[in-house]
């Protein structure tokens, strides 16, 4: 899968000699390695010809996107075991490396391959970069964390609730650089509500929410998603509108008043909510502070590493959010009362207009474009 690099129509020889850069991502559970990938390289394609070498299955909205795609098949969707898909990788690697000589290589990723650690240790005058994203769990991590020292520089996207990090990323630990927060969309990049509403479906008049909470069936009773609904159908004059992976195969079946969102990406549809419910994974997270979105956060407790749990503290302590740890269906009633009494506080107007403005005081979310700019810098370090 590859788009080719060209040069502007018109460019002189120094503008079709512009250096390249090879940001790699791991697989991952969803689109959030490459999401921040395509958000870096979308600045850095001012000064860079920019080659996007990924495991994700989504592979094909990077070139939907005009990025050079490479693609490799995960670990994870095949029957190769471990030793030999890193020795594929290692090599695939190395080739790329041959074939466009990048300035520099940046990873994101949560774990470095170990073909990815051979091949730095093999090329001792590749610089290379780890975009190691922050809040770790406190005693998760050790044998990726070690990994840091292999490559020239780390750097790590900020959080804005970087002060709750209490594992081995607390405080930058090992990094070259903290930037600020990364943000795939940019405010400039919402579309009107109203259009939005209009493309939906939606009664332009009428409170709308949007839930993003990942897997789990609408119709089966028992998931976290089903029971988000039927806390949020109890208001009758409100639009639910769910988000569906573009990764999912199967559609999920949806009740007749529940509106299905399928795109990519999904903050360029923010605007069109009064007020979302999702789960409190980086991307996401970032995404609903910096565009000033009401939330409820529903963490993830059973992630590798990342910590959802302190990230929801921190929205409720900040004053920018809820958070509803999901005691799972078979709790007490007493516990499970607590969704209905959350989503009655989010759907309170003041309630919201209280998050906005805690919200509105959070520095923009520029990491995107700052990572951009250390590449191009450290990219022309002497080796």
């Amino acid at each position: 899968m590859k788009t080719q690099i060209t040069p502007p129509e018109g460019a002189t020889d120094a503008a079709r000699e512009r250096p390249v850069a090879l940001l790699c991502t791991s697989n991952g559970v969803g689109l959030g390695h490459l999401t921040r990938q395509m958000a870096v390289g979308r600045f850095l394609r001012a000064t860079h010809d920019v080659v996007l070498f990924t495991l994700s299955p989504a592979a094909q909205l990077a070139v939907a996107a005009d990025f050079h795609v490479e693609y490799l098949r995960s670990h994870e969707y095949g029957t190769v075991g471990n030793r030999a898909w890193n020795g594929f990788y290692a090599s695939r690697l190395e080739h790329l490396l041959d074939q466009y000589q990048p300035e520099v290589l940046a990873f994101d990723g949560g774990h470095p391959y170990a073909g990815l650690c051979a091949v730095l240790r093999n090329r001792p005058g590749l610089r290379s970069v780890w975009s190691r994203r922050g809040l770790w769990q406190p005693g998760k991590g050790h044998d990726a964390f070690s990994r840091s020292r292999l490559f020239t520089h780390v750097v790590e996207p900020g959080e804005y609730a970087a002060e709750m990090d209490r594992g081995l990323t607390a405080g930058g630990a090992g990094a070259s650089l903290v930037t600020a927060p990364v943000c795939a969309v940019r405010p400039e990049d919402l579309r009107p509500a109203g259009e939005v509403r209009k493309d939906l479906g939606l009664d332009p008049d009428r409170p709308t929410a949007l839930m993003q909470l990942g897997a789990g069936q609408v119709n089966d009773t028992g998931s976290l998603s089903a029971r988000v609904v039927a806390s949020l159908r109890r208001h009758p004059d409100l639009q639910i509108v769910v988000t569906e992976s573009v990764l999912t195969r199967v559609p999920a079946e949806l009740p007749p008043d529940v509106v299905r969102l399928r795109h990519f990406p999904i903050g360029e549809y923010r605007a069109a909510f009064d007020v979302s419910v999702m789960a409190a994974g980086y991307n996401s997270f970032q995404e609903a502070m910096a565009l000033g979105l009401p939330t409820l956060f529903v963490p993830n407790q059973s992630t590798a590493k990342d910590d959802q749990d302190a990230r929801t503290l921190w929205a409720e302590k900040s004053g920018c959010g809820l958070r509803w740890p999901d005691p799972g269906p078979m709790a007490e009633p007493s516990l499970l009362s607590g969704l209905d009494k959350s989503v009655d506080r989010l759907l309170d107007p003041s309630e919201q207009n209280r998050m906005r403005r805690h919200m509105a005081d959070l520095p923009a979310a520029t990491g995107a474009e700052e990572i951009a700019a250390v590449l191009d810098a450290w990219g022309q370090e002497p080796v």
